[in-house]
C-alpha cells in the first residue's frame, strides 16, 4: 500500500478563507522508498488578501504570486487528477499537522473548485498526521526520537525543530517540497526504530481498524497531546455518537464507573464536556491515538493499576446498556442549536450535493467554458452555483453577462474593503 506525503504553502491560516499557493507531494512504496514527486504553484485569487506574515515565512514575493501562469482553479484540477492517479487501489495520505490545517485547506480548495471534497479517506484511502505520530511515539517510546523543548520546558513538535533534533536536513523550511521531504525523513526514523508502533498508528489511518480494535479489546490505551504535554489514559469504549458514528466516547478507567452508571443527566453531560473529562471523545476517522494496552507506558493518568482492575471496570460498562445508550445521546448534543453559517465557504459540510448536481459538477470539469456557463445555471445547490459563478468570473470573465460583471465587481470590492471583524483578511 503506497504512502502519499504532502504539504501546502498558503496565503494564511484562515482555513475557510485563505488559499493554497503551493502543493507538493511524494509518493512512496510501503517501505517508504520514493516512487514519484509532484510540485505545483498557482497565482493569487483576485478576492484574497494574503497575510504579510505568511509571505515572510514562506519567502514568496508578491510578484511571484500575482504572475504565476497557473490559476488556482487549474492547479486544483491537476492536484486532484494526480492524487487520484497515485491513490488507485488505496493509499495513506500523510502530512505534518495536516488534520487541522493542510487537509482542511485541501478540502476547502476542492469544494471551491467544484471537485469532490473527500479524497484522503474514501475509495480505500486513509489519512495520517505525522505530527500526531511523533507525539504518540514521544509519549509511549520516549527514547526513540529526540523531541526539542521550549524555554518553559514543554515539548515542541514544529517540523523544522523536530527534524533538526533528529539530524534530518531541512534546507528550505516552509517550502512545500522541502517540508514534505522532512516529514518523510521523520517517518523513516519511526518506522526503523519502533516498527510495531509505526504499524499500529498507520493502521488507525482508516476508521475500520480502530473500530475493530475497540470491538476486540475492551481495555485500550488512548494517547493524546495538548499544548505540548502528553496525556496517556487507559480507556474502554462506551458508545458512538448517535448522530455521528465516527465519534466515540471512551471511559477513562482511572475512575470507578460505579459512580457514573446511574448518575443524573447533567452530571453525565459534565463527565463528557466538563473540566474533568471522565468520558473522552475520540474520532475514529482522524487517526486516533487508540492502541492495544501493550503499548501503554508506566506514566498513565491516575497511575498504573493492575490490569484486572481495568478489565473489571470495563466489564461493568460493557454490561450496562442504558449507560452506554445515554452516553451516545449526550455525545450528540455538542453541536445542537448551532447558528447557521452565513458565508458559502463555511457551509462546506452543510450536506452533500444531490446525485443530479454531482453529475453536473462532473460535466462542468469535462466541458469547455461555453458548456460550463450553462451547467452553472442548472446547478440546484445554491452553494455550488455561487462557487461556480465565482470560478467563471475569475477564469473566464468575458463569459459573464453585464449584470454579472457588475455584481462580481461589487462583491469583490466589498470583500477586499470590508470593515469590522471579518473571518477573512481585508485590505484594512
Amino acid at each position: 500500500m503506497p504512502f502519499i506525503f504532502y504539504d501546502t504553502e498558503t496565503t494564511g491560516t484562515r482555513t475557510s478563507f485563505d488559499q493554497i499557493l503551493q502543493f507538493a507531494a511524494i509518493k512512496t512504496d510501503d517501505d517508504l522508498n520514493v516512487l514519484e514527486t509532484f510540485d505545483i504553484r498557482c497565482r493569487l485569487l483576485p478576492y484574497i488578501v494574503p497575510s504579510p506574515g505568511a509571505l515572510l515565512v514562506t519567502g514568496v514575493s508578491v510578484a511571484e504570486i500575482t504572475t504565476c501562469p497557473t490559476s488556482h482553479f487549474e492547479m486544483m484540477r491537476r492536484i486532484r487528477s494526480k492524487m487520484d492517479a497515485w491513490s488507485q487501489g488505496g493509499a495513506v495520505f500523510i502530512g505534518w499537522n495536516s488534520m487541522r490545517f493542510d487537509e482542511t485547506l485541501l478540502r476547502q480548495a476542492y469544494y471551491q473548485t467544484l471537485l469532490p471534497v473527500y479524497q484522503t479517506n474514501t475509495n480505500g484511502n486513509g489519512r495520517a498526521d505525522m505530527m500526531r505520530v511523533v507525539q504518540v511515539v514521544a509519549a509511549c517510546a520516549p527514547n526513540m526520537l529526540a523531541v526539542p523543548l521550549q524555554p518553559d520546558g514543554k515539548a515542541t513538535f514544529k517540523l523544522g525543530l523536530v527534524a533538526a533534533a533528529n539530524g534530518i536536513v531541512l534546507e528550505n523550511a516552509h517550502e512545500a517540497l522541502a517540508d514534505t521531504n522532512a516529514t518523510l525523513g521523520v517517518a523513516r526514523l519511526i518506522k526503523q526504530r519502533v516498527p510495531s508502533l509505526w504499524e499500529a498508528l498507520i493502521n488507525n489511518a482508516r476508521k475500520n481498524d480502530p473500530l475493530r480494535l475497540m470491538r476486540s479489546e475492551p481495555v485500550l490505551l488512548l494517547s493524546e497531546n495538548f499544548f505540548g504535554s502528553s496525556y496517556n489514559s487507559i480507556v474502554t469504549p462506551v458508545a458512538a455518537n448517535v448522530d455521528n458514528a465516527n465519534e466515540w466516547g471512551v471511559f477513562d478507567l482511572q475512575f470507578d464507573p460505579l459512580q457514573y452508571l446511574g448518575t443524573s443527566d447533567d452530571d453525565l453531560r459534565n463527565s463528557i464536556d466538563g473540566k474533568v473529562k471522565v468520558i473522552r471523545r475520540v474520532s475514529i476517522n482522524s487517526q486516533p491515538g487508540l492502541l492495544p494496552i501493550a503499548f501503554a507506558p508506566d506514566d498513565v493518568r491516575g497511575g498504573r493499576q493492575y490490569v484486572e482492575i481495568y478489565q473489571a471496570r470495563a466489564r461493568l460498562i460493557g454490561e450496562h446498556s442504558l449507560f452506554r445508550k445515554r452516553v451516545g445521546v449526550f455525545l450528540a448534543e455538542r453541536f445542537t442549536n448551532q447558528p447557521e453559517k452565513t458565508h458559502v465557504e463555511e457551509r462546506i459540510y452543510s450536506g452533500f450535493p444531490s446525485n443530479d448536481d454531482q453529475e453536473r459538477l462532473s460535466l462542468f470539469h469535462k466541458g469547455d467554458w461555453d458548456e460550463r456557463v450553462g451547467i452553472i445555471g442548472e446547478i440546484e445547490d445554491d452553494r455550488y452555483r455561487q462557487l461556480g459563478l465565482r470560478i467563471l468570473a475569475t477564469e473566464c470573465p468575458e463569459k459573464l453577462t453585464a449584470k454579472q460583471r457588475q455584481q462580481w465587481s461589487s462583491w469583490r470590492r466589498e470583500r477586499l474593503l470590508a470593515e469590522g471583524d471579518m473571518p477573512w483578511l481585508t485590505v484594512g
